[in-house]
């Protein structure tokens, strides 16, 4: 083969490697939720060999520059793509024996910025300087000691990763012994031998990808029918008896949320309303919403005596949540008698408005929240009610919203909508309060925001039965 056509195959074959690893660096970015770098390791590492495999040819180096600019465009390469090369193999090995990897890793980086140095300072490029071909060899030792050692089970990968391995070390040896002249013939085994390295790699690298893929399918997967099972427990539409308009806004801000609330009524003479926000965000803080919907229900022949609803609660939550807690706010509207029962477990103050006068009060009696404390006993307060009496109950999801300069929403803004919007519906009163805490954080729409938001609107009423319609 003359000068010419090996120019072009090399040219060649490093576009097809710097395309490959520009791919699987792509895909592995437009993937990051997959919470994997095996793929996007493995294409910087090619992206970087076959940008250097392209470079050491003679038409490329007049590209790069004049021959002393050269050296240190190669060098810098060299010290790059061992990095991402030296991360695939964490990704898939871990620490390694005696965390080996993990320290090849650091010292891949600690010498590139080393040489990057050198190279800025000193006369001549780092690569000519002794010291690479050794520490390449203690890599690469390491490396194939971690694979051929390695304590994890023999799965597929590993058998490949044995076989690149040793392969690449024989094809190293072949090499060293023509270096030496032990060995006669002109054909060297660099090429063949990042072949062999680049089909094994890319295969573990997508072999990686893919399983992660499905386990994270399968988790979304589970994650909906988990959020679906979420939505059942929230009340859509409950028909209350003569009194009471209600209207309530759930935004989970992701998929499963630890918010929660519910609503029951006492024969026609009351309604009683649990509102409470689970620590934590995810299932584990969904399952636990859970428990609460389990437990309030096994509470209703008690709903008109909040503090009782508490603190069995409380008690029933005993041992089962371990380090998580829980704030909730309990409370019964007695249409009959015109008063609000209520009792709370370190939960934000629910507003309450009155319409005569158009005062808002915030119910401040606090107790402890649910879970850690035991045998903690609450306590009811109560105030009389009139009619076109408003009730406001929330999460501290609404009153924490940050702005984009870091600024609580606060319950005084809340406030301030609330009187906005007195003589408005609990539907439009509701939607404001959302709308403008989803205007203060500065975004685009609730699934941005930063927690859970729940809001309560009760209004205390006479006439024909009214329903809850919560917006999901």
């Amino acid at each position: 083969m003359n000068t010419l056509q090996s120019e072009f195959v090399d040219i060649s074959t490093g576009l097809l490697v710097c395309a490959a690893g520009a791919l699987a660096s792509v895909i592995s970015i437009f993937r990051l939720k997959n919470r994997d770098f095996t793929l996007l390791n493995f294409g910087l590492f090619t992206f970087l060999y076959g940008l250097r495999r392209m470079v050491e040819t003679s038409t490329m180096r007049s590209l790069v520059g004049s021959p002393f600019t050269f050296p240190y465009f190669h060098g810098l390469l060299t010290y790059a793509l061992v990095i991402p090369l030296s991360a695939f193999l964490v990704n898939v090995f871990g620490r390694g024996i005696y965390n080996s990897m993990t320290w090849v890793f650091r010292s891949t980086i600690v010498y590139a910025v080393a040489a990057v140095a050198y190279d800025l300072f000193l006369p001549g490029p780092l690569t000519d300087v002794a010291i690479y071909r050794p520490l390449a060899v203690g890599w690469a030792a390491v490396w194939i000691a971690n694979v051929l050692l390695s304590r994890r089970r023999r799965d597929t990968e590993l058998r490949i990763l044995q076989v690149v391995f040793l392969t690449t070390l024989f094809f190293m040896l072949i090499d060293q012994l023509l270096s030496m002249g032990i060995l006669s013939w002109g054909f060297r085994l660099e090429q063949p031998g990042f072949a062999v390295l680049f089909v094994g790699l890319g295969f573990v690298a997508v072999h990686h990808f893919l399983v992660n893929e499905r386990k994270l399918h399968s988790i979304e997967q589970e994650i909906e029918i988990a959020r679906r099972i979420q939505e059942s427990n929230l009340p859509a539409r409950i028909d209350f008896p003569r009194g009471i308009d209600i209207a309530a806004r759930y935004v989970p801000m992701s998929m499963v949320a630890g918010d929660f609330y519910d609503v029951q009524t006492k024969d026609e003479t009351g309604a009683g309303i649990l509102i409470a926000d689970v620590s934590g965000h995810g299932v584990g803080a969904a399952l636990i919403g859970s428990m609460l919907k389990i437990c309030f229900a096994s509470q209703v022949q008690y709903i008109s005596d909040p503090a009782h609803v508490l603190t069995e609660i409380n008690r029933i939550l005993q041992g089962k949540i371990e380090t998580s807690f829980v704030t909730a706010c309990s409370l019964f509207i007695d249409f009959r008698n015109e008063i609000l029962r209520y009792s709370t477990a370190g939960h934000p103050p629910p507003f309450l408005q009155r319409r005569s006068n158009h005062e808002i009060i915030r119910l401040t009696r606090a107790g402890t929240v649910l879970g850690p404390f035991q045998n903690f006993v609450y306590e009811n307060e109560e105030l009389t009610l009139a009619k076109g009496d408003r009730l406001v109950l929330y999460t501290d999801g609404i009153i924490e919203t940050k702005s984009k300069n870091g600024e609580f929403y606060g319950d005084d803004r809340m406030e301030a909508v609330i009187k906005a919007h007195s003589n408005d519906s609990p539907e439009c009163c509701a939607g404001q309060i959302v709308e403008q805490v989803i205007k203060w954080s500065g975004r685009s729409g609730t699934r941005y925001l930063d927690d859970d938001l729940t809001l309560i609107v009760a209004d205390v009423l006479t006439g024909p039965p009214a329903a809850v319609v919560a917006d999901k």
